[in-house]
């Protein structure tokens, strides 16, 4: 799922033996965000709580064929999350501590698995790799830790390596 000295720079957190990269004297991100896309009026959520994929503040494409800055649809879900994209949500954090974040993620086998960095505000905080869940509608929960600080923060999905759906993210 993509090799991590393929993107020449420094690890910087291994919990859960995976690592977010972070490039030499840059914040953690994907791609300088040269494709992004702002939607006004989403509110900030509250955490603990669950947020819908498509209620995110800022997503950032990486010339998604073609696309224009357009803002992502979807319901219920975002098709075909592709790799150096992310998806930025403003949340306010009730209580300081650890929390488990849970994603609602679908792979068709043919396309493998994901890998996504999850960072707060620049913060990057964990990296998770799955596995295909046996096609776009066949859902599985993805589940990790992250340690959480109370206030008003923002937490971004970093694409690694995308073709792959997300519905939705939990913090309980």
């Amino acid at each position: 799922m993509g090799n991590p000295d393929d993107r020449r720079s420094d690890a910087v957190k291994e919990p859960d033996g995976g690592v977010i990269q972070r490039d030499k004297g840059q914040r953690a991100r994907s791609l300088r965000p040269n494709g992004t896309h702002a939607q006004p009026g989403v509110g900030r959520h509250e955490v603990p709580g669950t947020i819908r994929v498509s209620e995110y503040h800022a997503y950032h494409h990486a010339d998604r064929w073609n696309a224009v800055d357009t803002p992502l649809r979807g319901d219920e879900d975002i098709d075909w999350l592709a790799s150096d994209e992310w998806l930025a949500y403003d949340v306010y954090i009730q209580a300081a501590g650890r929390y488990e974040l849970t994603l609602d993620v679908a792979a068709a086998d043919s396309f493998g698995g994901g890998d996504l960095g999850i960072v707060v505000d620049d913060d990057p905080l964990r990296r998770v790799e799955f596995d295909a869940t046996g096609g776009w509608y066949s859902w599985d929960e993805i589940t990790t830790e992250i340690e959480l600080p109370r206030g008003t923060h923002t937490i971004r999905l970093v694409v690694f390596e995308g073709g792959w759906k997300l519905k939705q993210l939990a913090l309980r």
